[in-house]
Formats: C-alpha cells, structure tokens, sequence
C-alpha cells in the first residue's frame, strides 16, 4: 500500500522508556485473542506490514515472558506491555502490537469491529487454592498468569462498584477496577510484583515481576499534609473521603479466573488521554 494511503502512529509504554513507530491504514478495527494471557491483559493486537515497525528508543527494559501460546514483551517500569509473538493459533509467527500503546487511538472506538480469535491452549493453570477448606470465603481469586501473584476476594465481585476508564495508565493495561475495602481481600506475593508510580503518585500499580500481568494496586494517598490546605469546615469531609480511600484495595477485574466480563455492569468513563505528555526518562 502507498505510504499517501497510511497513516504514521506513535506508541510508547506509558513511561516511555520504549517507544516506537509504524506505519498502518487508518486504525478502525483490532484483533482479540481468547488465550489466557491476552486475556489477563486485555491486547488488541494490530500486526504490522513488513517493514512498516521501527523501535525508536528502547532503554532496555523490556521482559520477556513465554505463555504455551504467546512469547510476551512488557515493560519493566511501568508494566505496558508492547508487542507479542503468538506460538499457536490463527496469529501464529506474527509480530504484533498492542493497540492500546498508540498514541490517538481510543480503545473504545473499536469495540464494534473487534475480530476475535480462538487460541486453543493447554489447561495449565496454576494451583492457587481457590475453593480449599482453608478458604471456605473465598468468593474470586484474582492471579497472574503465572501464579506468582494473586488476591483472594472474600466477596462477591458483582455487589462491588467497578470502573473502567481510558486514561493514559489504564487504557494501556486494559484496567477494569473493583474496590472492595481490605478486609475483603488476602493478597499473595507481594513480594513478587513490583510497583509503578506516576502523576501525583496517590497509588501504587503492581505487577507481576514475571508475567507482567495487573492483580492490585496500593493506595498510599492523598498525603495528610494536604490537611493543611484545606479551609477548616472542610477538613471533616476530607477525613471521610481519605479514609474511605485508605481502606480501599483496589483489584483488575480482569485478572479473576473464569470471569464473564459482559456478565458485570461497569460503569465507564470516556475522558480519554488529554495531559498525558512523554518526557525524558531517567
């Protein structure tokens, strides 16, 4: 195709350590894929013409990780993950990136011409205990793709408020949030995850050191300090609202095993990306 005939994107992960460019028609559909890991992560793949990719930064920081039916690559800072390699199924032996890295694309538009393909895959799930006589509460496990990294949900994930938006974080994570108070929630290898900040730094998003894949989050502010700024007949609102935010352990709705997502009401906000500005990375 005539390069008059395609258009230029830019994608980055969201900390910008890789960053890269390619050329593609105008972007109005995607691909989905059914294995568990591109479901955990929520990639819409795009493959690329021959020679149509080109990596213009890459600092290094790429993992690679190796599902029974995607060689993986994410981001090691901030847990994007970039472009992918299918082992089997109808995308096999293709490059292809994620939709949701691109600058000017908004996920949300594609919902009504997504292409879903079957990737048939061994049933190798890990064993996390979900069910077991030790945990006769436990309504949901939230896990990885690997195991290392999973949450134990003591309530029903249908009585939560759960959120979904296309900021620049969540739309390239896929993030579908449930709230429930800590209470509710066990974690499990924590130890295993690493956490990324950005912005005003409120909350942590982990994930898994190995897979890559977004089990929960960690709220760590607003700080108290911000008590000070706040006019006097105010401050009794802000102690409500700060410790309702601090006793909340926010989960990815994705990463419950055997999830339906169609089955939840999730109530949606299309702000997009605007603010969002790449800068120079350390």
């Amino acid at each position: 195709m005539d390069l008059a005939q395609r258009t230029l994107y830019h994608g980055n992960c969201h900390c910008g350590r890789y960053r890269f460019q390619l050329y593609a028609p105008m972007i109005q559909s995607a691909i989905s894929c059914t294995c568990r890991l591109c479901q955990k992560k929520a990639y819409l793949w795009l493959i690329p013409g021959e020679n149509d990719f080109t990596v213009v930064r890459d600092e290094g920081y790429l993992t690679a990780y190796e599902s029974p039916s995607l060689k993986d690559r994410f981001c090691s800072v901030c847990g994007t993950g970039v472009v992918g390699e299918h082992m089997n199924g109808p995308l096999k032996g293709s490059l292809c990136v994620n939709v949701r890295t691109l600058q000017g694309v908004n996920p949300f538009g594609l919902e009504s011409a997504i292409t879903v393909v079957n990737t048939p895959e061994p049933i190798d799930r890990p064993k996390l205990g979900t069910g077991s006589p030790l945990n006769p509460s436990v309504q949901h496990t939230c896990s990885c793709h690997c195991g290392n990294v999973y949450a134990e949900l003591l309530a029903p994930v249908h009585s939560q408020e759960i959120k979904e938006d296309n900021c620049s974080s969540c739309v390239r994570i896929g993030y579908i949030g449930a709230y429930p108070t800590k209470d509710q929630v066990i974690i499990h290898g924590e130890d295993n995850a690493f956490e990324y900040h950005y912005g005003r730094k409120y909350t942590g998003v982990t994930f898994c050191k190995t897979c890559g894949v977004h089990v929960f989050s960690i709220v760590h502010g607003p700080p108290l300090s911000m008590l000070d700024r706040i006019p006097y007949d105010r401050r009794e609102h802000f102690m409500t609202v700060y410790q309702k935010s601090m006793n909340l352990q926010p989960l990815n709705v994705r990463s419950i095993e055997g999830i339906d997502l169609e089955s939840l009401d999730v109530k949606r906000t299309d702000e997009g990306t605007e603010g969002y500005e790449l800068g120079e990375t350390s």
